[in-house]
């Protein structure tokens, strides 16, 4: 894989995996979701989601609590191809995608105008950046790119 990298942050562009495509938007949201759902699931036997477990590291008696957890695909990329709009043609390359979730604790609300809290849950933010590492980086680009990125 080469090392020059194009961060995909166009969401209209297009991804093609063999026979599947998909708008980098939608892409993005899948995964998201994909992850959004292991993160509530709960452990066997237990009341714990993912996202609990993972949100405390204890070694030793000594407990360390986590905010932020970020899962990267492997080093070696997926191989795709890109479609930008305003191109002729799509472009090989490998995918590297990349996750940041970022994890609030929950906390005790105290409700207007009472004594009472109430328990809310933690949030759940999850970022996800694709980069695209082309197989042909040396292919020259249009003059009229910088155009097509401007609209």
């Amino acid at each position: 894989m080469n090392k020059i990298c194009q961060l995909l942050d166009f969401d209209a562009d297009v991804l093609l995996f063999n026979k599947d495509t998909y708008m980098v938007s939608r892409f993005k949201e899948l995964i998201s979701e994909n992850f959004r759902q292991k993160f509530r699931t709960r452990l066997e036997n237990t009341q714990v989601t993912v996202s609990e477990s993972l949100q405390k590291l204890c070694i030793n008696e000594v407990y360390f609590q986590a905010e932020d957890i970020t899962w990267q695909s492997s080093s070696e990329g997926i191989d795709c191809q890109l479609f930008k709009v305003g191109s002729t043609d799509w472009e090989a390359g490998k995918l590297r995608i990349k996750v940041s979730t970022e994890i609030s604790p929950p906390y005790l609300e105290k409700l207007p105008g009472s004594v009472t809290r109430k328990f809310k849950t933690g949030q759940l933010n999850i970022t996800v950046v694709l980069e695209f590492y082309p197989d042909n980086p040396n292919k020259t680009e249009s003059p009229l790119d910088d155009l097509r990125k401007m609209i």
